[in-house]
């Protein structure tokens, strides 16, 4: 009897469980503040934001390219057919030194045309001449005269246009070739030609690429949270692994003022001299970038909610409520990263629990 006894007495006190304490819930205010007590608080984490550095360096990736201001891409200026190429790539040349030569159609009608022209003003010049001498003596009609000065004029025109016609295109001998010379001195680069092509004025496309590589652009490209931190005139170091880490010591000279819409960078330029011909278009370089800290606090990763394009942190203020703040976000240095607006160094930034926060700051709507 006694064992049914004690039998029923577990079987009631499994029936009827003491009533757990469940801890006290989050309560959120319409604004968005969120007040934490008893055991809730044990879910988040206070940190203080950190002061950033007086100074900031910045890695970046960037490979040398030409100097665009020392630089010449020839096409065909006429249409015809390439009887010579007279350099190769990597061929020195200087100011003025054939490179290619095009017979072309054109350049004998031009030729021609101002052959023609001149002819015919130097028969005008005769009759007006001829005219007036006539007149003079008595023996010519002023109507005739005035109609060989008008001839003569009109003469005149037509060589000065025919002359343009020829100057514009660059031609400065007879008959039917046409001579591609370089404008600038430096090296042959590239060369998209060969004897026998066929080639247009009106293709666009480059038979012969100049570069004058004494000087170089080292281009970076910058990611859109490292914009605020690169500035033209920012001291920059610039290391080449090919180059056994040879260091350059420079400047950036620019900054772009587009981002690419694939990459999301934006390109700067920095400028370098290459006397010694070490520095090779196309030759990865890795820049440092040194600048003035612009970031007001940093925090960690773990501290940064993301809304669509925009980011908060959750901010405990003098009443111990968490409150969301607006961040603007810079670089990120392993777990850190920078605000740039939004937040003071020594305010008091939730770090661990902020994603909790966020959903019942939520639900008070």
């Amino acid at each position: 009897m006694r064992r049914y006894l004690l039998l029923s007495v577990s079987l009631g006190l499994w029936a009827c469980p003491r009533e757990a304490e469940e801890p006290r819930k989050p309560r959120a205010s319409p604004e968005g503040k969120v007040t934490l007590e008893g055991d809730s608080l044990r879910y988040v984490r206070v940190e203080k934001a950190e002061v950033p550095p007086p100074n900031a360096s910045h890695p970046l990736f960037a490979r040398v390219s030409f100097d665009e201001r020392n630089m010449a891409v020839l096409g065909a200026p006429v249409s015809g057919r390439v009887s010579a190429v007279h350099v190769t790539t990597g061929t020195p040349v200087i100011v003025g030194q054939p490179v290619v030569t095009i017979h072309s159609a054109d350049v004998g009608t031009a030729n021609a045309a101002l052959a023609e022209a001149r002819h015919n003003r130097l028969l005008a010049s005769q009759t007006a001449a001829r005219a007036m001498q006539l007149v003079r003596a008595g023996a010519g009609s002023e109507a005739e005269r005035q109609q060989a000065e008008t001839a003569f004029h009109n003469a005149e025109d037509e060589e000065r246009r025919a002359l343009q016609a020829v100057r514009a295109m660059g031609l400065d001998a007879k008959g039917s070739d046409y001579v591609l010379k370089a404008p600038i001195a430096g090296t042959v680069v590239d060369r998209q030609v060969n004897v026998g092509n066929a080639v247009g004025a009106d293709q666009g496309a480059p038979l012969i690429t100049i570069a004058n590589l004494q000087k170089v652009w080292v281009i970076v490209d910058v990611y859109e949270q490292d914009l605020p931190y690169v500035k033209a005139g920012h001291q920059a170091r610039i290391e080449f692994p090919a180059l056994r880490n040879r260091i350059y010591e420079s400047t950036v000279t620019y900054v772009g003022d587009v981002v690419d819409a694939d990459t999301r960078t934006a390109r700067a330029r920095i400028e370098l001299d290459n006397a010694d011909g070490a520095l090779r278009p196309g030759m990865f370089a890795q820049v440092d970038v040194s600048s003035p800290e612009v970031a007001s606090a940093w925090v960690p990763l773990s501290a940064v909610l993301a809304r669509r394009d925009e980011f908060y942190v959750f901010v405990r203020n003098a009443e111990q409520q968490f409150v969301s703040r607006k961040v603007e976000l810079g670089q990120e240095r392993g777990d850190r990263v920078a605000i740039l607006s939004g937040l003071q160094a020594g305010e008091d930034v939730v770090t661990r629990g902020a994603i909790l926060l966020d959903a019942e700051a939520n639900a008070a709507f």
